[in-house]
């Protein structure tokens, strides 16, 4: 097995089937309502919304990287700016982008892995698995934004 077909293996294990540390971050955003996506768990926090748009973005920003577009610099001021996507339209938009970046790291030529990012100043064998960690890390806080959120219900 190749090096990207075992981090699109990756990827897929966090995003969809196979977590070794807990629940997806399909089977999390499953469990979240409108209500609950929206709703930061103290004041200034982000949401569940806000930190899955944040995913997309960054899964769109991995998946449109090539020879011909470089990588957007990252901006701190702009990174959380972006307006609200309804949170259906967000999950809808999350899973194709999922899907899509699945098939672009399982097709990544394993012999590329080495060169340089357009737009960085390191190579795609890490950013492919930080694609990977940035979503594992992100699950986290969304399952913990989620936990508060129902514990303040009760």
């Amino acid at each position: 097995m190749t090096e990207t077909k075992q981090i699109a293996d990756a990827y897929h294990a966090v995003t969809l089937q196979g977590a070794w540390y807990g629940p997806t971050l399909t089977e999390l955003i499953a469990k979240v309502s409108p209500e609950e996506a929206v709703t930061p768990p103290v004041p200034g926090a982000h949401s569940i919304s806000a930190l899955l748009q944040h995913l997309l973005l960054w899964n769109e920003r991995v998946r449109n990287t090539s020879d011909g577009t470089p990588m957007p610099k990252w901006e701190a001021e702009k990174e959380w700016a972006e307006p609200p996507i309804p949170w259906n339209e967000l999950i809808a938009r999350w899973n194709q982008s999922r899907d899509l970046l699945e098939e672009r790291i399982r097709n990544f030529p394993a012999a590329d892995l080495g060169k340089q990012v357009p737009g960085r100043d390191y190579p795609y064998e890490t950013l492919l698995p930080g694609i990977v960690q940035h979503t594992i890390y992100h699950s986290g806080q969304i399952a913990m934004v989620l936990s508060m959120l129902r514990s303040h219900s009760r």
